[in-house]
């Protein structure tokens, strides 16, 4: 009785923001198929029936977890761009720091709902949304360091692509191996040698961390 009473009280005080949070724990280390509602209670230590304070049904976490990440993995990408001065130096490295350093961004949460995103049809359709979204922004860009619109297109494509297989494949590169590559992707890929004063790593990421703001 004691313990059914300590998880009512409990039960009261957990928001659907912690449900969801539970959720986004098990997307990452279980996949979709181990988000369910008898598991996420015992992490949280209430009742299942507590899940329905907050949600209709799992497909309703599962709608409040892709918001979830829309918001913490996807708008602060665009955000941190619009952020930048108008000046493609600068809004590349707002993009860089994104992809590296910010801590918006959670790519063991990017590489999860693209595993989900594979077995349902609606996450691959929202998925391909965004990596359209994020490709095209590079494309536009590439294109202000004066890139001809194919030439855009292919590097835009080909950073894109990189990138998400950095993440995929996980290296186990220190930061600071990371860090001392950076301005070599970005050569590449810009033509501009936008670090050329940066020899350290602490010189490359206070490169990326105070790109201009306006």
């Amino acid at each position: 009785m004691a313990n059914k009473t300590k998880k009512a009280a409990t039960a009261k005080n957990i928001s659907s923001q912690d449900w969801v949070g539970a959720a986004r724990t098990f997307l990452i280390d279980k996949g979709i198929a181990g988000v369910k509602v008898e598991p996420l209670a015992r992490a949280l230590d209430v009742t299942p029936g507590s899940f329905y304070w907050h949600f209709k049904n799992r497909p309703a976490l599962y709608d409040a977890l892709l918001r979830d990440w829309l918001a913490s993995n996807v708008a602060p990408f665009f955000a941190l761009y619009e952020e930048a001065v108008e000046d493609p130096t600068e809004q590349y490295l707002a993009l860089a720091y994104a992809w590296v350093l910010s801590p918006a961004f959670d790519p063991a949460l990017d590489f999860a709902v693209r595993e989900w995103s594979r077995s349902s049809p609606k996450v691959n359709r929202l998925l391909r949304a965004i990596d359209h979204k994020r490709i095209a922004l590079y494309e536009k860009l590439f294109e202000k360091f004066e890139q001809s619109t194919e030439a855009a297109a292919v590097r835009a494509r080909a950073m894109y692509y990189h990138q998400i297989g950095y993440y995929a494949i996980q290296p186990d590169d220190p930061l600071e191996t990371r860090l001392m590559l950076v301005p070599h992707y970005a050569m590449m890929f810009t033509g501009v040698d936008i670090f050329s004063n940066c020899k350290t790593p602490d010189q490359v990421r206070a490169k990326l961390t105070g790109f201009r703001r306006k």
